[in-house]
This record gives C-alpha cells, structure tokens and sequence, in this order.
C-alpha cells in the first residue's frame, strides 16, 4: 500500500520573545466545525532557540488531547502514520504555525486545517511566554469541547473511495491495455498530456481520465515538476464536469495540503472532438486511444462480439471468476469451452464483483446448461513461494489473430508482490496477452493459486506479468449471496503434467462481452 506522506511548513519558531508580554489571544477563526469527525492531530516539529521546546509541545499535545480522545502523530513520522489515517485522511486535523514581528512584538498564528486545506480553526498570540502556556491557550477550545470521534459518511471523496474501476497499477502501459479492456469510453476518457501555456513553468503530467456518473476524474499516470514530491501516481489531481454546453467543462484542480492553496475553478474547452482540452493556462491532449482507431471493442466481426478475455469454472453449478475489467460495462456476455467433448456456448450474467481487486464472479444462466462435473483440481488458500513453477491458461486474442483454441504457457513465481509492490498480486514470468485477463496460474500440483490480470510490453520489461491471489478471489467468493462449495479435488497431483493439463482445459472458459 502507498504511504500518504504529509508535510507542513513551518516558519523557525522563536517562541522568547524580547519584547512586553501582553498576553493577547485572538480568536481569527473561530472553532465553530463539528470536530467529532476527527480523530487525528498532525503536528510539525517546531524549531526554536530552546532544544527542549518540541519535547514539551508534544508532551503538552498528548496531555491535553488524548484526554479528548484525539491520537497525536508527527509528520515527520509520516511513514508509521495509523493505516487508517493513510487510508482516510479526512479525518486528521493539520497544525501548523508561523511568527511574525511587529514593531516589539511578536505574534504567533497557529492553525487547524482539515486535509484539503480549509482553516477549522485559526489563533493568535502575542506572547513571552513558555510553549506549554502558549499551547494551552491555543486548544483551550478543543479543551473545553466534548469530543467523540463518529466518522462522518459525507466527507469529500477520495480516490480509495470512488467506485469506477481503476487499472491494476498506472504503469502507462498498463493504462493503455485498461482502456482497450473497456465496452464503452466516455467522450472525455482516456491518457493525456498536460501542456503548459508559461514558459516558466516546466510541469510534466500524464492524466488517466475516467468518468464516475457526472463527474470526470484525472489521475496521475506521470508526474515531473516543481512540487510533484507531494503528488504520487494514482492521486487524483483534478475533476471535471461538463457544462449545459458539453464543449465546455467545468474543471476543479487540487493543490496538495502540503502547498496551502485553496483548489482552482478553471474552464476547459473541448475541440477536436474531445481531443483537444484548452484553458487560458494550459492544455491537455489526448494520447490515447487514438482518434478515429478501430478499436476491438467497435468491430463488428465475430458476431458483434467487442471483445474477450477468460475465466475458470470454480464450481458445479456453472459459477465462473474472471477479471472486473474483462465483464465492466458489458450489455451481454457468452461463455464457451469444452463440455462433453463438444464446444458448447452459454450466456453468463454478473453475480458478484470486486472493483478494487479486478475480480468479478459470473454464473452460467441459459435453459441447455445442466452443470459440470466437480472440478478436478484444488483451490489453494495459502500464498505461494517465489520460485514455484506456474501455468498460465487462457485464450489471448482469441478473437482476432490467435484462435480460440485454449492457450498455456509456463513460467514461475518471480515476485510475492506486483506493480509497485501490490501486495495483491504475484509477479510471474509465463508470458500473457490481451485475452488472458482472467484466466486461471494453476502450479505442479494443479493447486489454483490466482487469477490472471495484465502484463507489461516487452518494450517495458521482459516477461513479467501478474496474477491476483486466490486469498482475494476466497474473499470474493466468501461475499456471494449463497455459499458454494470451492474445489478441493487432489486426483490430478499424480498425473503427468500433459494430462493434468487435458484436465484442466476443460474448465477454463472463453469470455466474450458486448
């Protein structure tokens, strides 16, 4: 999981002060938020002539907080910040502060801001005094308040909150293959670039944008500029929604908290058929799919069939785990693999799916379906060692130039881990292709130990692909509406690899979508 690093800036800190003590506290803001929807206080070291001054602020913190049931934490920290509040930073409060001089006097603001940068809470002090007094004084409001933390199911959403599939990582090339998986794009869903109108600017972005009922989300596919080190791949950088005129767009840009900028109101004005985005400041165009390119999900050969990927039989009654990605949008989907040995076809509806993890469960629903045998191999729960030797079963592209006979390829277990250490997956060396999304990596021992989801071009790297852990895949399963029992048959262990593969094939499924 990507660690969400939080830095705030401080001006150096002299909290002694050579002039008259008038001790005023002035409330700029004052604390009128519900501060129950938080638990979390991020504060910043600060610097001072007094080595002991950070050690008694984060006493005098703990002191006064805990007792209200907040959880005080450092930035400097950050990377043993609670896997909560990386996961959900709504819910920390951000302190910071800075000093300023005014003829003999020195006046510190301190500030409360939530994560997207709005002031909660805002005070300031002309002092002489010690940091423990001047603090007191400063959450004397928090102090005084009841608080209970109760999470608030309204807070702005974030990119680990929005329900749209999302590619399994944002190498470009992955991205590229993510938008020739899908049924359908919106008009304005694709990889851009942005492009600067200063000459003094040097930013170099990359966008993923992606549509989520009315509103446009740009994600970070790459990022070199100025600033960039508080941005990470896969952070939404803007949203956008499109006018009562859909040429024109209506465009929100974020700054980081880190930055303390309050996020920009831009128009952008679509041309070139959506090509094309242009404001006064800069531009984005398109990189991706190209204009007027006959995409495999617009070919109408084949039966009109769009596109295809694979899956794998996990149980009697015709339940079938494939990839998200393969089934996502799709208005009719057919299934076809050997039975009886004879290539017979189904359709197949959605019954369960999983959009974080790319998985989705099918069911065979059509009258000439009597079901299966009981699958021959087992599904293993328990991870796998690097070095296990793998099997890889699908039917890549097998509606374009490579058949619709079943595929294997072998490899092993490089990796425990996937793109950018994704904890969810394996990375394995059997080489895959489009059309392999969802199919079965069986080991020697015909365990089922993941489902197939994407790979990287050999232009990036070579063979090097990924494979979701059957642990996700139980968990998928263990949500469905009724149990069903999961494969746990041994009889092929002692077959040679030819024949536990002759086996095999029988349950893995070709998947078409339109």
């Amino acid at each position: 999981m990507n660690k969400i690093i939080l830095f705030l800036f401080f001006s150096p800190l002299v909290l002694f002060g050579q002039g008259v003590a008038k001790n005023i506290v002035k409330n700029i803001v004052p604390l009128e938020t519900n501060i129950n929807q938080f638990k979390y206080i991020i504060y910043q070291e600060i610097y001072s002539n007094k080595p002991n001054d950070k050690t008694t602020l984060l006493k005098v913190l703990n002191e006064k907080l805990k007792s209200k049931s907040y959880v005080v934490v450092t930035t400097s920290n950050s990377e043993y910040h609670p896997e909560e509040l990386i996961l959900n930073p709504d819910i920390g409060l951000y302190l910071s502060a800075k000093s300023e001089r005014r003829g003999i006097f020195k006046f510190v603001s301190f500030v409360l801001s939530d994560y997207y940068g709005n002031i909660i809470h805002q005070r300031e002090v002309d002092h002489d005094r010690s940091v423990k007094y001047l603090f007191g004084l400063v959450l004397q409001d928090f102090i005084s308040k009841p608080h209970k933390f109760t999470p608030n199911s309204l807070l702005s959403k974030s990119k680990n909150k929005l329900n749209l599939p999302l590619p399994t990582s944002f190498d470009e090339i992955v991205v590229r293959d993510f938008l020739d998986s899908k049924n359908k794009l919106e008009l304005y869903e694709g990889l851009y670039r942005y492009v600067s109108k200063s000459s003094n600017v040097e930013s170099q972005y990359k966008f993923l944008i992606l549509k989520e009922d009315f509103t446009y989300y740009g994600f970070i596919v790459e990022a070199n500029c100025i600033g960039c080190q508080n941005w990470k791949v896969g952070d939404v950088k803007f949203k956008m929604n499109e006018g009562a005129i859909s040429e024109i767009l209506d465009v929100t840009w974020k700054y980081p908290v880190q930055e303390r900028k309050r996020d920009e109101k831009i128009i952008l004005t679509s041309k070139v058929s959506g090509n094309f985005l242009e404001s006064s400041a800069f531009s984005l165009l398109k990189l991706y799919p190209k204009a007027n390119s006959t995409s495999k999900r617009n070919m109408s050969k084949n039966g009109g069939w769009a596109g295809n990927g694979s899956g794998v039989i996990i149980s009697k009654s015709g339940h079938i785990i494939t990839n998200h990605h393969v089934i996502n949008d799709a208005e009719k989907i057919e299934v076809e693999f050997m039975l009886d040995d004879e290539l017979q076809k189904f359709n197949a509806e959605v019954v369960q799916v999983d959009k974080t993890n790319d998985l989705a469960v099918l069911k065979i629903f059509d009258m000439n379906f009597d079901g299966v045998s009981e699958p021959p191999y087992n599904f293993k729960f328990r991870s796998s060692d690097v070095g296990t030797k793998v099997y890889a079963f699908g039917y890549p592209m097998a509606l374009t130039i490579m058949g619709k006979e079943i595929k294997v390829t072998d490899g092993m277990i490089s990796s425990k881990s996937g793109f950018d250490g994704n904890i969810t997956t394996y990375q394995i060396t059997a080489p895959i292709q489009r059309g392999n999304s969802g199919g079965p990596l069986f080991d020697e021992q015909a365990n089922l130990i993941g489902i197939n989801s994407s790979g990287l071009k050999k232009d990036i790297a070579d063979n090097v692909a990924y494979s979701i852990k059957t642990s996700y895949v139980f968990n998928l399963i263990d949500a469905l509406p009724k149990s069903i029992e999961l494969p746990s048959s041994t009889r092929l262990i002692s077959l040679p690899l030819i024949e536990q593969i002759k086996e095999i094939k029988k349950y893995v499924v070709l998947v078409k979508v339109k």
